[in-house]
């Protein structure tokens, strides 16, 4: 697999995760923490249940905690356009925060400062985020504590979400000793301090973990009067007046107003802070305050929130300092004191004039109006307690002022909410990989079961939409992406087909806005879905401004039908709205062609697809295999819906779009003469549309991307290029139109002219491959970038949120990819494939009611019945029906089948072939040579230089003897260059593979050796050895996996320059894998046993291609792969004579079951030319 490094997006994976799962959870790595961008946190570790998305605020240098609030359905559009635009306007997105909440700690008016990176978890099984800071200080480093802090959101009542902070563990440096609680030295416990409280509220959800020990023996000598604090848990809730205009009651309810929409929101919030002692518990009194924005204390006006009307307080106790100077929300933000008159019944009051400009923008103050509650306690020795716990709850309704709510759910309640949802669906999930180079256990699973559960999050709220980012942050994530929902609604039809009929729900809810939008494109029937949206509206585009594009209709069309294939069972009510859908959308088809060659063919010009890159052209072939599809899947499905709707319900679907029987059949005969374009004649793969093979290529300049921000777009659409892979996802949602060949030629094809600025491509890709080259394809390069887009941060966007596409796309490209599952109206069929690298996977699919696990390892392909009565499905090709039941009819219970996997080798005697690099390519050896010289002779400069040392150079001879020969007692340590430098005088360390090639060590040579090799191959690459590759392809042409392999760190180098030789293997070693794996150099085997399992090979039935065999190797050993093979090297043979090679005694042979020869010469001019010739090596040298 090749893509063109000059135009593909780079997706590498790093070799080490920025996240690990232990356990249940998913935790940061501690390593990562201290230069990993704190966004990439605050994005993976959010929280959301698709109404609300709680975007936490990562702790920095202090221990407060903020969430920034965003809630569905009340973000909008607001045009930038000042004059009475008709088209499509520039939109920006307003009023998706809600607000902003922070919980702080403060001591002496300062905020506790972390000593340490806090521990950031969260639980795949309860949805709960926690953070737990150990030793946190005081400004004065006189007090410790701890905290633990968890979050969630609610799930039965999906406005609802809270947090809780236990503050725990105090202690302090004193003169004599350290004091904590429950020592002896703690007297006063008994401070006069009375109440009760509920066992239950004493700690929060987290809390539960025991206290750490005392860290620090160092004494500060203090007094015993220092060992006084004023302690303030302050809870702060910011609101942006830019957005809102609001008034509020104290800080229990909240009404908000947007500024540029009817949205209004009611927040209900219950805050308490409970002290803790030994046997006593104690609730605090809050204080509140409103601190309302000022421009600019000294000159501007103050805003009009600053009205004492606003500034609300209860509780007395002034603020007097600590409101002005204890706490700062952030540096950006400036607060004043207010009045304490107001109430309740405040009336909205609106800005004199806003600026969108000012909201959100880098680097800018957001104007805020602060909502200020504190609790106040004193803590000295004798009032020393057991913990603090902070506990805020709040409730979001997008109603008009509504009653307080009796009783909101307590964090317990939330949490248990969720787990109790959660665990019917882990139940019958799964998804697993494993691969044979994995360095960090579940490294692989990681992405799978995190996106599965993000994508089990957002689906409660699927009906209101979901945007691209699943509020995960503002911006233009919050966008409505409905060219992204069809990634969304394969991944639940397959994993929670429930979910799918919510997604498309929320698209008929567009309806409206989509009919009036068909009216303004001159369409005066139908419905036109909007490729971005927020309110069902098109928001301004680089693809839609210019360009018509209507494939959105038909993806909804295709999700609607194969809907109708997977579920279970749709109500009524349900087939009725799905109907409608599906006729409006297909609708519009005859109004965007014209009958053409005397009415027999239509045509669709002048029509984009899906990708960006490529613009309105005639014969675009997505578009029409699309739309052909559509119309012919409308009808199937109406055929479908005589059998569960009445005549009354159809006639009235109908009777609704007034649609007529004239209007059905010219619907039905345009789909009937829409044509796809055919093959390319030359070329003989699909065409993008009829005028792609007439644009530029790229040319040699490296690609700046996204190309769409880097390049103007007629720039773009004049280069031969593609972004998401048209012609590709075609032959996904439509296998049955096309056969292996297909894949093959068109894969082959587009990977180089694809630039991956989208993720969706990957997906697309990945699924194409495994269709092209069945077991001998590739895909986990392509598939881990797609998983690990957000939990490696791999294109740095983790400020924009989360790509809920590539999350939504991740499954189904194992899915679809690996495990060969095709939908259609034949049913559900699997023909799974084992990749090389990958030692095992398995997922799960939910059809018609079952679910069915599919596992795939070395020796078996497993089907489980984990769920439902019965389940029918195909098997592999040309077809096994199988069918798996708990009992059905006379038959007993049958819910699994294991399957052996087979090899496709059509060789008798072997299914693989490892081979070394070193003998592919001609002079390989001299190249080696010579950048070893290069490299050694600089070092040996300084040596005679500064040492005055006669150092004699290296010779070809010595290189031979000492390196190509070189004997290794265990992992790779150059010790052949090592006896070179010792034998003058020169001893080095071994070093690591990070020393930078001026670094004396053995390591940092070999860096600075390959640097000068690197070089050389790039002026002059060497050439392959033409009659190997002839042999290789006959090889690959037979079923015989291959792999490649190297000591060499430039075999990826090697291999890029040559992408038709690098397609031929399907897995390959480098010195890079060799060091990582600690794979032992030569005369071990190690290296080829490794290659052997990466390709699913059985070494006795794998033949090695390799050099110079003739010295050091046990014959025992290599008695366990099939046959080596020593080709010729001119640069040794010429200089040395070949030594006999290593056989087996008769004993050996005996204990083997194996005769000799274990190895077989190859002279350059005889070089077997056909897999017959090596099958007659094979046999033909059989004693």
């Amino acid at each position: 697999m090749t893509v063109n490094p000059l135009l593909a997006r780079d997706y590498e994976v790093p070799k080490k995760p920025l996240f690990l799962l232990e356990g249940r959870n998913v935790v940061q790595r501690s390593e990562t923490s201290a230069f990993v961008s704190n966004s990439v946190t605050d994005s993976v570790m959010y929280s959301t249940n698709g109404n609300l998305g709680l975007r936490h605020l990562s702790e920095i240098e202090t221990v407060g905690f903020k969430t920034e609030v965003l809630m569905n359905g009340v973000y909008h559009e607001v045009p930038t356009d000042t004059s009475d635009f008709k088209g499509i306007p520039h939109t920006h997105q307003v009023g998706a925060s809600i607000c902003t909440v922070d919980l702080n700690f403060m001591v002496d008016g300062e905020s506790g400062t972390l000593s340490s990176i806090p521990k950031r978890t969260l639980n795949l099984d309860d949805g709960a985020y926690r953070c737990r800071c150990l030793d946190v200080m005081s400004s004065d480093g006189g007090l410790i504590f701890e905290t633990n802090y968890v979050r969630t959101v609610g799930r039965s009542d999906p406005s609802v979400w809270g947090a809780q902070v236990c503050y725990s563990d105090f202690r302090f440096r004193s003169m004599n000793s350290p004091v904590s609680v429950g020592s002896d030295s703690i007297t006063g416990t008994g401070n006069g301090v009375v109440g009760s409280y509920p066992p239950q509220s004493r700690s929060g959800d987290s809390m539960s973990d025991g206290a750490s020990p005392l860290l620090s023996s160092h004494v500060i000598p203090w007094s015993q009067s220092d060992l006084n604090y004023r302690i303030e848990i302050v809870v702060l809730i910011s609101i942006d007046q830019d957005c809102w205009s609001f008034a509020h009651h104290h800080m229990d309810q909240i009404h908000q107003s947007s500024l540029t929409s009817e949205k209004v929101v009611n927040t209900f919030t219950e805050v308490e802070c409970v002290v803790n002692y030994n046997d006593t518990c104690r609730s605090l009194h809050g204080e509140v305050e409103s601190m309302p924005w000022n421009a600019d204390a000294d000159n501007a006006p103050t805003s009009p929130f600053s009205l004492d009307r606003y500034n609300i307080s209860a509780g007395g106790g002034g603020g007097g300092r600590d409101a002005a100077s204890s706490y700062s929300n952030t540096e950006s933000k400036e607060h004043c004191n207010g009045g304490r008159e107001g109430g309740a019944n405040s009336t909205f009051l609106r800005p004199s004039s806003w600026s969108y400009r000012t909201f959100h923008s880098p680097n800018k103050a957001q104007k805020s109006y602060v909502i200020k509650k504190r609790f106040v306690m004193p803590l000295t020795p004798e009032t020393m307690p057991n913990s603090v716990v902070l506990t805020f709850r709040a409730s979001h309704k997008r109603d008009s002022w509504e009653k307080r709510p009796r009783a909101l759910p307590s964090i317990q309640e939330m949490v248990a909410d969720q787990k109790a949802a959660l665990a019917p669906f882990w139940k019958t999930f799964d998804a697993d990989v494993k691969l044979q180079d994995e360095l960090s256990p579940s490294r692989s699973s990681l992405p799978f079961v995190y996106n599965a559960f993000r994508m089990f999050m957002v689906s409660q709220g699927l009906e209101g939409g979901l945007s691209r980012s699943g509020l995960s942050a503002a911006g233009d994530g919050l966008q409505f992406s409905l060219s992204e929902y069809i990634y969304y609604g394969l991944y639940y039809l397959l994993i929670q087909p429930e979910a799918c009929l919510l997604l498309l729900k929320s698209v008929y809810h567009m309806l409206p806005q989509s009919r009036k939008y068909a009216r303004v494109l001159a369409m005066n029937r139908g419905a036109v879905f909007p490729l971005k949206t927020i309110s069902g509206v098109h928001s301004t585009h680089i693809a839609n401004t210019s360009n018509a594009r209507f494939h959105v209709n038909a993806e909804i069309g295709y999700l609607i039908a194969l809907y109708d294939e997977a579920a279970e069972s749709i109500s009524a009510e349900d087939r009725v709205l799905l109907l409608e859908l599906m006729m409006e959308s297909a609708r519009i088809w005859p109004q965007c062609g014209e009958w053409q060659d005397d009415h027999t063919v239509f045509r669709l010009d002048n029509i984009a697809g899906t990708d960006e890159y490529n613009s309105n052209a005639s014969g675009n072939f997505y578009v029409n295999i699309s739309a052909r599809r559509h119309i012919a899947s409308a009808f199937s499905f109406l055929d479908r819906q005589r059998g569960h709707l009445t005549e009354e319900q159809l006639n009235s679907v109908f009777a609704a779009l007034g649609m007529t029987r004239h209007e059905m059949a010219e619907l039905q005969a345009v789909g009937e003469g829409i044509m796809v374009p055919q093959r390319h004649e030359r070329l003989g793969v699909y065409m993008v549309h009829d005028n792609f093979d007439t644009l530029m290529d790229w040319g040699n300049e490296r690609a700046m991307h996204p190309l769409h921000l880097n390049y103007h777009p007629i720039h773009i659409y004049r280069r031969k290029l593609i972004d998401v892979p048209e012609v590709l996802l075609g032959m996904l949602l439509y296998p049955d139109e096309f056969d292996q060949r297909d894949f093959l030629q068109n894969f082959e094809y587009y990977l180089p002219l694809c630039t991956f600025d989208s993720p969706e491509s990957l997906f697309v890709m990945v699924h194409a491959l495994c269709r092209a080259r069945l077991n001998f394809s590739q895909p986990m390069p392509l598939l881990r970038s797609l998983a690990n887009i957000d939990l490696d941060n791999i294109i740095y966007s983790a400020e924009g949120g989360l790509h809920f596409s590539a999350m939504a796309a991740t499954l189904p490209g194992l899915i679809f990819g690996c495990g060969g599952v095709r939908l259609s109206h034949k049913g559900l069929q699997v023909h799974p494939i084992l990749p090389a690298r990958v030692e095992r996977y398995s997922f799960t699919i939910k059809w018609r009611g079952a679910v069915l696990r599919v596992s795939v390892d070395r020796m078996n392909i497993t089907y489980d019945l984990l769920s439902g009565t019965s389940l029918r499905f195909i098997h592999g090709t040309p077809g096994q029906r199988i069918h798996l039941h708990t009992a059905f009819g006379l038959c007993p219970a049958s819910t699994q089948l294991a399957i052996p996997r087979t090899s496709q080798s059509q060789a008798e005697k072997f299914d693989g072939v490892v081979l070394l690099s070193d003998c592919l390519f001609n002079n390989l050896l001299e190249y080696s040579y010579r950048s070893w010289y290069k490299t050694l002779e600089t070092l040996f400069y300084t040596y005679r230089e500064l040492h005055n040392q006669p150092i004699p150079s290296l010779t070809p001879e010595e290189f031979i003897e000492k390196v190509v020969y070189q004997r290794e007692d265990g992992e790779i340590a150059f010790s052949g260059i090592h006896e070179i430098l010792r034998s003058r005088g020169v001893n080095l360390e071994l070093g690591t593979p990070e020393d930078a090639e001026i670094v004396e060590t053995r390591h940092g040579l070999a860096n600075a050796k390959l640097a000068e090799m690197t070089e050389m191959i790039f002026m002059s690459p060497p050439f392959v050895n033409a009659g190997l590759f002839k042999l290789l392809r006959g090889l690959v042409e037979n079923g015989v996996a291959l792999a490649v392999v190297s000591y060499n760190r430039a075999l990826k180098l090697l291999l890029s320059l040559n992408p038709q030789l690098a397609r031929l293997f399907v897995a390959s070693i480098d010195g890079e894998e060799a060091h990582d794996w600690k794979i032992k150099g030569q005369p071990h085997l190690d290296l080829y046993t490794r290659a052997a399992e990466k390709i699913h090979v059985d070494p006795s039935r794998c033949l090695v291609i390799s050099h110079h065999l003739d010295r050091g190797f046990d014959a025992k050993e290599m008695s366990r792969f099939r046959m080596f093979f020593d080709v010729e090297d001119p640069f040794v043979s010429s200089r040395f004579p070949s030594s006999p090679y290593p056989t087996l005694t008769p004993e050996e042979s005996k204990e083997t079951g194996r005769d000799n020869p274990v190895v077989c010469r190859i002279d350059l001019s005889r070089i077997p030319s056909s897999i017959d010739e090596v099958e007659d090596m094979v046999d033909g040298r059989r004693v």
